[in-house]
């Protein structure tokens, strides 16, 4: 305020000084043999000299005091900028010597710790009670639905998709061992015996309602070959793809998707024999995988069953695509051959390119993510009168809305790929179709919990065992698990 009031004053003077030096100017000259002005005149004329004088000191002072005001100013932003520097300079001090503190502790920490391990170490200590340490880790998986559908043909009613007791444990530094006895109960489709029971009057829905009970998975795993390989022998779900590899109960939808149902049936294509996953230098991708598998051909739909000369053999490559801190691509193509009937005269191939798309923000993958897959098979069944070669795809996207709630849609197209089917309203062709769309609902209780609800609308270019032309279906599922291992998701 102070600095403003001396800056009006100068200017006042200023202007002051040029009014009167302009009045000066204006005042007629005297001639040399003019006569001197009166008195008067002069003693006015050295008034506003002497004022002008005045007004010329006083705008001199103004200006030394502005500029002693500008000085002082300086000198204090001066001394402002260099407490901030000792400020900011404290503080780092103070972090670092916090963090130097924290390591510290973190350091005693650790030695105490192993100081406690190594007298445990040259104790002598009785091993009886741990014996139990080289029990494998067991956990139950259940998986409960109750179904409902539009046709009459199809009961509604309770399910056991399926129950399994998992064992894993680590048999040395090298070796792991995995095995899974898995109860489950078909769902209730329509049925060549129920056809039957209904052309003579009566409905019978027996089909289905037996509870099997089989090994699903049972190998063990070599994790330290040399040159980045890993080696399993036993029973194993094959890796056609990525879902296929997945159990059932870990699945984003209530149910297999319709080309891997068409294809190997509701337990997906599990082998017995061996398989060679191999770590591969880097290509075009960020991370490259090779996967060979030989098994027996005994899938029941796509290969031999249980009768056969050759095995069959698959061989599949993954790459993985890093898209930055947020989000990474997965692409795999698969081949698979083996014979589908008992003599080994007549094969089945296959061939299938899958992808993955995940998407979860670093800041927030609790809460938010998007996941999309979608997979394409191509299948040539040879048969005595002709091969059938068929193609047929899914995909699903689904959304993380929270913690707890996810939301997703799946879409299959799925083509008839073997004559061995048993159609109810018409002959066996190629080219027979069915698709549906699937919306669903998940919710996830704790890691432990997790509850479903799908709704199903399908269309249908034949009626089958699996259902009839056209249906709704709304499935409702809850899914639970005890144990150290949960819903696996390979």
């Amino acid at each position: 305020m102070k600095h403003d009031s001396s800056r009006r004053r100068a200017r006042r003077c200023a202007a002051a000084a040029a009014v009167l030096s302009l009045a000066l100017a204006a005042t007629p000259g005297r001639a040399e043999n003019e006569q001197p002005p009166p008195p008067a005149a002069a003693s006015t004329e050295r008034q506003l000299t002497d004022q002008i004088h005045e007004l010329a000191r006083q705008l001199e002072e103004l200006r030394s005091a502005r500029d002693r005001e500008i000085e002082e100013l300086q000198l204090r932003l001066h001394k402002l900028e260099e407490a901030l520097r000792a400020f900011d300079e404290a503080k780092q001090q103070q972090e670092l010597k916090s963090l130097r503190e924290e390591a510290e502790q973190l350091t005693v920490g650790e030695v105490e710790k192993e100081r406690a391990a190594a007298a445990q170490r040259d104790s002598f200590t009785g091993r009886a009670r741990n014996l139990q340490a080289l029990n494998p880790e067991i956990s139950f998986l259940g998986d409960i639905s109750y179904d409902w559908s539009s046709s009459s043909h199809i009961p509604d009613r309770f399910l056991v998709r399926g129950v399994e007791v998992a064992f894993a444990a680590p048999l040395d530094p090298s070796t792991r061992f995995k095995g899974y006895l898995a109860a489950h109960q078909e769902p209730l489709m329509f049925s060549p015996h129920e056809h039957e029971a209904e052309e003579e009057g009566n409905h019978g829905h027996e089909h289905g309602e037996e509870v099997t009970l089989g090994v699903e998975e049972a190998y063990m795993e070599w994790v330290a070959l040399p040159g980045g390989t890993r080696l399993r022998v036993g029973r194993f779900r094959q890796q056609f793809g990525t879902l296929n590899r997945w159990h059932p109960h870990a699945l984003p939808s209530v149910d297999i998707p319709f080309a891997l149902r068409d294809l190997f049936g509701h337990d997906g294509l599990v082998g017995l024999g061996i398989g060679l996953d191999w770590q591969l230098p880097r290509l075009w991708a960020s991370s490259n995988g090779l996967t060979l598998e030989v098994t027996n051909a005994d899938n029941p739909t796509a290969f031999a069953g249980s009768d056969f000369d050759r095995p069959s053999v698959l061989l599949r490559h993954t790459g993985f695509f890093d898209l930055g801190p947020d989000a990474y691509l997965e692409l795999g193509l698969t081949g698979m051959v083996g014979p589908n009937d008992a003599s080994g005269d007549h094969h089945t191939a296959l061939a299938s390119v899958d992808f993955n798309f995940n998407w979860e923000p670093a800041s927030r993958a609790k809460y938010r993510g998007l996941e999309v897959r979608g997979q394409y098979i191509w299948s040539r069944f040879g048969a005595p009168d002709g091969a059938v070669r068929t193609g047929s795809f899914f995909t699903y996207a689904t959304w993380r809305l929270g913690r707890q709630f996810l939301t997703g849609l799946r879409y299959d197209d799925a083509e008839l790929p073997t004559p061995e089917v048993e159609l109810f309203d018409r002959p066996f062709s190629t080219g027979l179709r069915e698709r549906a769309w699937s919306p669903y609902v998940t919710f996830w209780q704790s890691e432990f919990v997790r509850l479903r609800i799908e709704y199903q609308h399908a269309t249908r270019d034949f009626q089958w065992e699996y259902g009839p032309r056209d249906d709704n279906r709304v499935f409702v599922q809850t899914t639970f698990a005890g144990g150290p291992h949960k819903h696996e998701a390979y």
